[in-house]
């Protein structure tokens, strides 16, 4: 049996190869994203993710109260519009901003936290939850001049995130988490479809374009595999901040494949955000 210093450790090896297998969905879908439309990629990713899953739950159905399936849905519409609002920003802006907007989810856990449960925010959680806000004011750069709408929808993601986040964590006590998965990829393909329809999109994909959608749905399955993996074996103390090297791997494919290189303003947005981050999880750890 393992101690707990070799738990850590490959909870820690299970987070680094989860940030890099999704900076890797995050290129394949932004390289997709040229030839189809975001609903149409949100789509087939949810269906085929979901039809992995489906010989998985063979066996393993149980009757669920109304409760439980309303949090699957409150879990599922989040971890849509999560990736809804991050593809459609990595359309407009670098890979890195997107990826770097989209990690900023573990800042807006106490607001989500407050809305469902109204637990009001402890005064001591204020401070990193400011210094987190001002590395968005800096990737953001909220002036008349500078602000770009897409980064305000590569931060809605940040929401959709946060939610799907608080509510995995209310089904973790009482479903599996390949039910938790697949409700939300079957949800996630049922809702694209209004918006396919809305936006007057069609399903068929080019042959050129599968290899991507591909490789989108096996990096995306596989990463949450590792996700799931990584909080086996190590707390979320540990998972929260070792899952922002994430944000390198991004800018390392930004870098080589568009020549993305993030300015002094993106920077220091980093070094805030991954401060408040840090912040936050060791007072976590402290209270545990």
């Amino acid at each position: 049996m393992l101690d707990d210093n070799e738990l850590l450790k490959k909870g820690i090896i299970m987070t680094i190869a989860y940030a890099f297998v999704m900076s890797l969905t995050a290129l394949a879908a932004k390289q997709a994203q040229t030839m189809i439309a975001v609903s149409t990629l949100v789509f087939w990713q949810s269906l085929f993710c979901a039809l992995i899953l489906l010989p998985q739950m063979r066996g393993r159905w149980q009757k669920r109260s109304f409760a439980v399936w309303k949090i699957h849905f409150l879990r599922s519409f989040g971890g849509f519009i999560g990736f809804l609002f991050y593809y459609w920003a990595l359309n407009h802006i670098p890979l890195v901003e997107a990826s770097l907007l989209r990690s900023c989810a573990p800042l807006c856990v106490p607001f989500v936290v407050w809305m469902l449960h109204r637990i009001r925010i402890p005064k001591t959680r204020w401070l990193p939850l400011i210094i987190g806000f001002i590395g968005v004011a800096f990737v953001i750069q909220p002036t008349p001049d500078h602000l770009n709408p897409w980064h305000l929808v590569g931060f809605v993601s940040a929401l959709g995130l946060a939610l799907s986040m608080v509510t995995t964590r209310m089904l973790s006590q009482q479903v599996s988490g390949q039910e938790t998965l697949f409700v939300y990829f079957f949800v996630s393909t049922i809702l694209s479809l209004p918006l396919l329809w809305l936006q007057g999109e069609s399903l068929v994909l080019p042959v050129e374009v599968w290899p991507l959608v591909a490789a989108v749905t096996v990096t995306l399955y596989v990463g949450m595999y590792l996700y799931n993996l990584a909080y086996t074996y190590a707390p979320a103390s540990i998972v929260s901040p070792v899952s922002y090297v994430g944000v390198v791997f991004s800018g390392f494919w930004g870098w080589v494949i568009w020549g993305h290189v993030p300015d002094i303003y993106a920077i220091l947005g980093m070094l805030f955000i991954f401060s408040s981050i840090l912040i936050s999880t060791r007072m976590a750890r402290n209270r545990g």
